[in-house]
């Protein structure tokens, strides 16, 4: 008889949450954003860059890149599973701790600057942002005509699909395209060349058998996160880093005897960021442009139909 009265309970309050669940998906306002970013050669003073942009934790991030281009070591050699396309739409915050507490990482030094699914993608009803195949993207002719102007190179494209949140809700999205130039340098800029240490030497693991890997930090060309939420109205909100290779003057005081001293000029090599810090109003269906002296970005912000479950849907029919 209690059985009875515990499973009657778990069934009741499973289906308010079911419910509960299909108001919440059913109130949801979706979109489709596309973003381009280009960059554009200029004349400023690489010396001249502001300090580089912080962002939040990855944990915090939607990533709709990694999936595409990195491994999971760790989970290969264990016989893990990666997350497939439906499991970042419906599960996304344990695909992203699988990514960040990944101990070995391997993806490639160069990450091209169109970003697209395999195929074509919809998103789910109270599920995590979607990546677009090509076929849905609609900047062909802005980005055909910006690419025949003197001095610009792409830089990213892509387009996704997400429910919008208050800012306090809002998960920002992970951009990173082009050069890994962490093989060189630091997220600092400073040059990796003279700073080798003990830890860049593999350490037997005993225990395990095994020599241990350090996680490989990449330091993209193109870094940052877009953040997009509703506060009445649309915003957009950009964290960016663009980096570029250069050399930086260095003041170095030298003793050229016991008692005289001497200021010499040292050149370095040094990996230049120059950041997009914005934050703004838009509308949705119009085509926005963000300016920067060394580059430039188009977004739109679509509006869309809701969702519909098209995996129940297909087993329905």
């Amino acid at each position: 008889m209690e059985n009875n009265v515990l499973r009657q309970t778990f069934l009741i309050i499973a289906g308010l949450l079911s419910i509960s669940q299909q108001a919440y998906a059913q109130n949801e306002r979706w979109f489709e954003v596309e973003v381009y970013l280009f960059e554009r050669s200029n004349g400023q003073s690489q010396e001249q860059a502001p300090a580089q942009v912080s962002f939040q934790n990855p944990k915090r991030m939607v990533d709709l890149i990694s999936p595409l281009f990195s491994t999971n070591i760790t989970g290969a050699s264990l016989g893990l599973d990666a997350c497939s396309a439906h499991d970042w739409a419906t599960k996304a915050d344990e695909c992203n701790q699988q990514l960040s507490s990944s101990a070995q990482m391997n993806h490639p030094s160069q990450i091209p600057w169109s970003i697209a699914a395999p195929s074509t993608q919809y998103g789910v009803p109270g599920g995590a942002p979607v990546l677009l195949a090509n076929s849905q993207n609609q900047f062909k002719d802005i980005i055909s005509k910006l690419s025949r102007e003197r001095g610009t190179k792409s830089l990213l494209h892509m387009t996704w699909q997400q429910a919008m949140q208050p800012r306090r809700r809002a998960k920002p999205v992970r951009i990173f395209s082009g050069k890994d130039y962490s093989s060189r340098f630091e997220l600092n800029g400073q040059s990796t060349l003279s700073q080798t240490t003990q830890s860049d030497v593999p350490e037997f693991d005993f225990l395990g058998g095994s020599f241990g890997v350090v996680e490989h930090k990449a330091v993209w060309k193109l870094d940052g996160t877009i953040n997009i939420y509703l506060d009445h109205y649309l915003y957009v909100e950009t964290a960016l880093n663009l980096r570029e290779e250069g050399t930086k003057t260095l003041d170095v005081m030298r003793d050229n005897t016991r008692y005289n001293s001497s200021e010499v000029n040292l050149s370095t090599p040094f990996l230049y960021s120059f950041p997009m810090k914005q934050n703004r109003r838009v509308r949705s269906d119009e085509v926005h442009y963000f300016d920067h002296p060394r580059m430039g970005m188009i977004l739109q912000i679509r509006k869309m139909q809701q969702p519909i479950d098209r995996l129940n849907t297909q087993i329905l029919e």
